[in-house]
């Protein structure tokens, strides 16, 4: 069989249902762990119910992380992505053509998000929506944590960063404001407020279910 070079294959964004309210904490632990400061045997007490999540898929951390041979990043997917009472994985965000459009955008190696923090310019420089935009774009990356231990993960999955339920609100609100405008001399016309467009569905979808955002490449 004639083997294909995927080498110059746009990769894909997904924006992922993300469930809970101790994000931060968790990957506070998972950083501390990894600067070799192991809290994650008192995870069941900082944060219980993402303990209890990766419980039920048989990530138990009773003597710290060496319990478990995931990789960071793979247990921040499996404790972060949102789930029916089941265990099953949750219904998507959406299932349109915004997920197309945000998934694959003709520039920035296809990574929408991006290019907003790159052509969207604000009101006020590094306001909050800059902010909650970086952190969809790369919390969980180097450019914000200088490693990328919680991203790169098992079968070339990469998370790039997350919302919770609170900031999809918070940048729902900031992007329909127009608390913002348009770098005149973005590469693509129209670009920005077609991205914007494609995002504020996803956000309100979200927000419909009380749902974060995890956005993961692959």
């Amino acid at each position: 069989m004639e083997q294909i070079d995927i080498s110059s294959v746009t990769p894909f964004y997904t924006f992922d249902p993300l469930q809970g309210t101790e994000v931060s904490q968790f990957l506070e632990i998972l950083t501390d762990c990894y600067k070799g400061i192991d809290r994650l045997a008192q995870l069941d007490t900082e944060c219980p119910m993402i303990a209890a999540k990766l419980s039920e898929q048989g990530a138990i951390f009773s003597q710290g992380r060496g319990d478990v041979s995931w990789d960071d990043a793979t247990i921040v997917f499996v404790a972060l992505r949102a789930t029916e009472a089941d265990g099953a994985p949750s219904e998507p965000l959406e299932r349109g053509i915004s997920i197309e459009r945000l998934g694959r955008f003709p520039m920035n190696e296809g990574n929408s998000i991006a290019y907003l923090r790159a052509h969207l310019i604000p009101e006020e420089p590094g306001d909050e929506g800059i902010q909650l935009l970086a952190q969809l774009d790369s919390g969980l990356r180097a450019e914000s944590l200088t490693h990328d231990h919680l991203s790169i993960g098992f079968g070339g999955m990469i998370l790039h960063g997350w919302l919770s339920s609170d900031d999809v609100t918070e940048i729902r609100t900031y992007l329909e404001q127009s608390l913002w405008k348009v770098n005149q001399n973005e590469p693509l016309d129209g670009g920005v407020r077609e991205i914007v467009r494609h995002l504020l569905i996803v956000l309100k979808s979200a927000e419909k279910r009380n749902l974060g955002i995890l956005m993961r490449r692959h």
